[in-house]
């Protein structure tokens, strides 16, 4: 049985089974999120998609270069372009994102086996009979079993139910493209540094100069398209850097020997992407002052958590997210999770030994595989690539959900890795290995598969955060704009209230309430809960909503001076957005103001073009002309 991992991947079958693997992890990916594929947009989906201005044109959204996330944005354009906001294709490009990336990692375990690393790990054992210490159960057949472990990671990574969030949440595809330009990039540099190491004829010389140059640039090109994607990507270059230096270590084979001031002349464009984050962010033109404190906004999504407090809390948040790795129940997709403030509380301090003690252990297998077990270096790459990339979000920028699933998508890469390969070094019998795994693929399939469901009805999803969370105040929000969007008023209401309870400064909340009341004719009780919401904090957006459904509540009144002042304002809080300068010229129209009018529905069209505001443009001109004739016939 020692030599199952031989048979399985050698030979004139081999290529055939290689070729049904990868067929099985795309269909295993279109299987699994094809119940997904007509799901409508949720929560950040409509301001992300629906009410978002900047992707309705290809061409303002390649001009926003300067965004954080512009090929987050400029991939939405292009949905929007092809098929307008009909949900269907922004699933199907999240899913083949996923399915990319499940790829991106089979190929990287294969890639990480031809290193020159575990390539004199195999010349050692060659060189050794089977007593020699290095041939310690793992060792030979780990080495023949690179494609077992390959396939494994990438199967239990395109079907554990964690990735539900990054795939089948539309707004969360920033996290799966920003993986797979990041994963591309790390696969490219491997490939570039093997092909570069080969030894070839001089007349093949200047081709394989060629290849490898455009190598290297497509491993550059791709790892500043992540970076252009989400925040996330700012950990590659520190990946790719220990990558180097874990698996093409300079004594190793001869081929690949480098000066570490070589290296670092071909890691230092690489290093430098590191700047194309912060220069998205920041202003280097404004005064240092200014910087540094723009550097602080920039590094925080909220002021109401500390930087010390979000530390602290992340260290139960990794347990967390180390436990929903391990055991995948009770996801959830807006989680209640308190925030910490002590080192001392048992529970933080608790988790800090524990993930301090995995990190000893990824430093001792790291040392260890110089002298015995080949396969514990990938494992402590492995580990230290889970935290590695989840530093960014899991440390010390404070961001105001302390958790979300669907951070865990880069970083469980690594886990899984270390995961399978655990699993190929503890159990011997090729055949147990191989119907232990596709157990657990299949159980984590059946998961993904049923939690997928919750996602083709907004509402059963808030109903499902409600059950594992019942003091969340956001949800139970979110749950009555469902039912309010349905025309359930009464059990809209019901849900509002609730969410007051649990949070009674919950600001959105008093915005839905007033529009309830607008929609059932209550007009002085919308007013009141709609300057409530105008008391509390509010975002740009919500602030807009508020003061929108404000004039129209006036104008239904007959306030119609009223309206129009908070129509002004609302264009003063969002000037780029045409509802509020549309609603302010049916106004002047109302009034008779038609020049007013005109001048402010023209203002509006310059800003987007819609029929709407076209048809009220032509009202406006059509009502001045015929009392231009009213006034000329008086006048007669």
């Amino acid at each position: 049985m020692k030599e199952m991992g031989t048979v399985l991947f050698s030979g004139k079958k081999s290529k055939k089974l290689i070729l049904l693997g990868l067929i099985g992890i795309i269909l295993l990916g279109a299987v699994l999120y094809s119940n997904i594929l007509h799901a409508p947009f949720v929560f950040d989906d409509h301001s992300s998609i629906k009410e978002n201005d900047s992707i309705r044109s290809i061409a303002k959204s390649l001009k926003n270069i300067s965004s954080n996330r512009y090929l987050t944005s400029l991939s939405f354009a292009f949905n929007y372009a092809a098929c307008g906001l009909k949900p269907f294709g922004y699933h199907l490009i999240n899913n083949l994102i996923h399915v990319i990336n499940a790829l991106l990692v089979y190929y990287l375990v294969i890639l990480t086996f031809k290193t020159p690393y575990f390539s004199s790990q195999q010349s050692a054992i060659s060189a050794n009979p089977p007593s020699s210490p290095l041939n310690l159960r793992g060792d030979r057949e780990g080495l023949l079993s690179s494609h077992f472990i390959a396939f494994f990671s990438a199967f239990i990574f395109i079907a554990h139910p964690i990735q539900t969030q990054a795939v089948t949440y539309i707004a969360q595809r920033a996290a799966s493209m920003a993986a797979m330009f990041y994963l591309l990039s790390l696969v490219m540099y491997i490939k570039w540094r093997l092909v570069s190491g080969q030894q070839t004829s001089r007349a093949a010389d200047q081709s394989r100069f060629i290849g490898t140059l455009l190598l290297y640039c497509a491993s550059l090109f791709s790892a500043i398209l992540a970076m252009k994607t989400k925040e996330i990507a700012f950990t590659l270059p520190v990946v790719i850097a220990f990558y180097e230096f874990s698996f093409f270590n300079k004594t190793a084979a001869s081929q690949y020997a480098t000066s570490n001031l070589r290296r670092f002349f071909y890691l230092l464009p690489i290093l430098l992407t590191l700047l194309v984050i912060p220069l998205s962010m920041l202003n280097f033109t404004a005064p240092v002052e200014a910087i540094t404190q723009d550097i602080n906004i920039q590094s925080r999504e909220t002021v109401n958590i500390t930087r010390a407090d979000y530390l602290l809390t992340q260290f139960r948040v990794i347990v967390t997210y180390l436990r929903l790795l391990v055991l995948p129940i009770n996801q959830n997709f807006d989680y209640d999770y308190p925030v910490y403030h002590s080192f001392f509380d048992l529970q933080v301090f608790l988790s800090f030994l524990f993930l301090l003690s995995i990190l000893g252990i990824a430093v001792y297998l790291f040392y260890k595989s110089r002298r015995t077990h080949y396969a514990s270096r990938l494992v402590a790459f492995g580990i230290f690539w889970f935290f590695i990339t989840l530093s960014v979000e899991s440390s010390i920028i404070p961001i105001r959900d302390v958790i979300v699933e669907h951070r865990l998508y880069l970083p469980s890469i690594g886990f899984f890795i270390a995961a399978v390969l655990s699993v190929e070094y503890f159990f011997s019998n090729m055949r147990l290995k191989i119907a232990l795994m596709l157990v657990i693929v299949s159980v984590l399939s059946i998961s993904t598969y049923n939690r997928n469901t919750i996602w083709k009805d907004p509402q059963a999803l808030w109903e499902d955060v409600i059950a594992k969370a019942p003091n969340n105040a956001r949800a139970y929000n979110n749950l009555g704009v469902e039912l309010k969007n349905k025309g359930e008023f009464d059990k809209a209401i019901e849900q509002f209230e609730k969410s007051l309870k649990a949070d009674k400064n919950y600001t959105s909340v008093y915005f839905n309430l007033g529009d309830v009341q607008y929609r059932l004719g209550n007009y002085e009780d919308a007013v009141v809960y709609l300057k409530k919401a105008l008391t509390l904090k509010l975002n740009q957006q919500l602030h807009l909503d508020v003061l929108n459904k404000l004039g129209r509540t006036y104008s239904a009144m007959g306030q119609t001076e009223n309206a129009i002042d908070a129509f002004k304002e609302a264009i003063k809080v969002y000037p780029l957005a045409v509802a509020p300068y549309n609603n302010l010229g049916v106004q002047y129209i109302k009034t008779g103001r038609f020049d007013l009018a005109i001048e402010t529905l023209e203002k509006a069209l310059k800003i987007r073009e819609e029929p709407y505001i076209r048809a009220n443009l032509s009202i406006a001109y059509a009502k001045k002309i015929e009392k231009t004739k009213d006034r000329n016939a008086k006048n007669n």
